[in-house]
């Protein structure tokens, strides 16, 4: 039972399903169905007089329905007033204020409601946005998204609200049977009944004087029998209709009602009266179609029940189940959701919060605003730089070619060549364009000690390298490369720690560092080889300069004059390497400054290569 006023909060001037009250004062009026709960007032006589006067107001619904109505002689005096709207065909209206003038205009679109013959939704576009009035309805689960009106383009509409029909919005009928399925059940239990014999009559216990059409239909074309009902006069206009029913009593099929809507039968008689030829008893069954009797079961039953001897129920709706009004405002996500109907021990504030989880604000979809696409987002890359106290920030742009203007993409000008790029242009993290790294600062080019690392060169091999390349060693020259397998022959001697005195300068931190060990092996190195060349001058004559031989002797002539080198100067200069090589006969060992200048020399070189500014002082 409707229970809907008639008046829509966007659109107050015009009044659906309501002619009484306020809605007197509409300027134009919609009839979903022709159902007696939603046609309160429509043949009052304060309507009645308002439409003698008035030139503009009228009554917008389906051709199905205005023959309904027509067809009844007490809503005649609408027939100037009723304009029939084709289904699914979207149409501007004018609404005209007949007092001041004011006119709207407003488009309504008539979507199919399933609920009886000629029910329809009115979908209703204007300045105050899209809403929906669904009326009574019944559809299908997945049936909103087939409906092309609903949608514009490949997305739904935005509607701001729905009036909703709720007869059974409630738990207790959150799925009921298709009508393909009560329609299989109650056509298998007349088959079963009629087929005994001529006298075995079916009398569908129906409530509404119309909307079983659906069901009479399709139970003339199984059985070739036409459905008796008391008038067809509604269906004159609706030869679809027409052909599946009759007045004549003489049908096993019976929808015919009791002219005081009496509900029952009374002696084993049909509410027409109906008797067999032949004068022999009729042996009759009742069915009712029904829903609500269904939804109040405990416990799981069939589409078809049997409750007395010769009575039963049919699982039979018209109005959408739980389920599917969820299903259908899924789809939709309207912002706002108002229900038509009040269920029996419910109030509307139940009603709105049940509802609220299937509103936009609530919904698992959220709020999707069909906007054009949004520009894209420059991504923001955050650069430190040594010696600065604060981040910079910089943005990575798409730098264009010269003479490339025409190549541009739509979202770019011509003059986007600047290092700074909008919001339009087309962004690309980490891109290198003509040879220029866009995302990164301008910065040094690498040098080799970023790549290499330099090998701890001996003494004696120093010197065979200056001397090849004959030419003088600079601190801006590469070093020599090592391999991983030149790095493992280093004796462990050489990676041990060294502790220098404590007034020694080239003490850096009492825990060394790998690089640092390999530091103070080279340090170490130079000391032994400085002694040794020491401890070799002792053994040199001044006077001549005939080298020691290979075993510490010298020339016989020159025996008497020769120093032998102490015990502990000895061990120094075998501790200086693992072999000596003996010198070249005939060759003249280079004099001891000189020496000491070419090793002077290369410490420094050192000291350029691994930045060791106290090494020099230790020479």
């Amino acid at each position: 039972m409707s229970s809907f006023e008639g008046r829509m909060k966007e659109y107050s001037y015009i009044s659906l399903d309501r002619f009484d009250r306020e809605n007197l004062h509409s300027r134009a009026y919609f009839l979903s169905h022709c159902h007696k709960d939603h046609m309160k007032g429509l043949k009052g006589p304060l309507l009645k007089r308002k439409l003698k006067f008035s030139t503009t107001v009228k009554l917008y619904c389906s051709p199905v329905t205005k023959e309904l109505l027509l067809s009844n002689p007490k809503y005649g005096f609408w027939e100037k007033h009723i304009v029939a709207l084709e289904l699914e065909n979207p149409t501007q209206i004018s609404l005209v204020d007949e007092i001041s003038g004011e006119k709207e205009d407003v488009v309504v679109t008539l979507l199919p409601a399933g609920h009886c013959p000629g029910s329809v939704m009115f979908l209703i576009e204007g300045d105050q946005g899209t809403v929906l009035y669904t009326g009574d309805f019944r559809l299908a689960e997945g049936e909103a998204a087939r409906m092309e009106f609903l949608h514009a383009g490949n997305r739904v509409k935005d509607v701001q609200s729905v009036y909703l029909d709720t007869t059974f919005f409630d738990p207790r009928y959150f799925a009921i049977p298709s009508r393909e399925k009560c329609l299989e059940g109650i056509r298998e239990l007349v088959k079963d009944w009629i087929t005994l014999s001529p006298y075995h009559v079916v009398w569908f216990n129906c409530k509404a004087a119309y909307g079983y059409e659906y069901l009479f239909t399709n139970l003339c074309e199984e059985f070739g029998c036409q459905v008796h009902i008391n008038s067809v006069k509604m269906f004159e206009m609706m030869p679809d209709i027409l052909s599946h029913v009759t007045t004549s009593r003489e049908t096993q099929i019976h929808a015919c009602r009791h002219p005081n809507g009496e509900e029952y039968i009374k002696g084993n008689r049909l509410p027409c009266g109906s008797k067999s030829p032949d004068g022999k008893p009729l042996h009759i069954i009742s069915i009712k179609p029904s829903t609500m009797w269904f939804g109040h079961r405990t416990r799981r039953t069939s589409v078809v029940m049997r409750v007395g001897r010769s009575s039963y129920r049919a699982c039979f709706s018209f109005h959408s189940s739980y389920s599917e009004i969820k299903d259908f405002m899924s789809h939709i996500c309207p912002v706002s959701i108002y229900p038509n109907v009040i269920p029996f021990g419910k109030t509307v504030q139940d009603l709105l919060e049940m509802l609220k989880p299937l509103c936009r604000e609530n919904s698992r979809k959220g709020f999707v605003d069909y906007r054009p696409l949004g520009t894209l987002k420059r991504a923001k890359v955050e650069y430190t730089s040594e010696g600065m106290s604060e981040h910079t920030h910089k943005y990575m742009t798409c730098k264009l070619k010269e003479n490339d203007e025409d190549e541009l993409p739509d979202c770019c000008s011509p003059t986007d060549k600047s290092t700074e790029t909008s919001d339009d242009q087309c962004i690309s993290r980490g891109e290198v364009q003509n040879g220029t790294d866009v995302g990164r600062p301008e910065s040094t080019p690498p040098k080799w000690e970023t790549f290499f690392s330099a090998d701890v060169l001996s003494a004696d091999e120093s010197v065979e390298l200056e001397s090849s390349q004959g030419q003088k060693l600079e601190s801006s020259q590469s070093p020599a490369l090592f391999s991983e397998s030149d790095d493992d022959s280093i004796h462990p001697s050489s990676q041990s720690t060294h502790i220098s005195e404590p007034d020694t300068e080239s003490q850096f931190a009492t825990l060394l560092l790998p690089m640092e060990e390999r530091k103070i092996a080279l340090l170490r190195d130079t000391h032994t080889e400085v002694d040794n060349l020491r401890a070799r001058g002792v053994l040199l004559d001044t006077r001549d300069t005939c080298p020691v031989s290979s075993n510490g002797s010298a020339h016989k002539k020159d025996k008497d004059h020769t120093a032998q080198p102490s015990r502990e100067e000895k061990f120094k200069s075998q501790a200086s390497s693992d072999f000596e090589i003996p010198p070249t006969p005939e060759s003249k060992v280079p004099p001891l400054e000189d020496l000491k200048e070419l090793y002077k020399k290369l410490a420094l070189h050192i000291c350029s290569c691994f930045d060791i500014p106290s090494l020099f002082y230790l020479l």
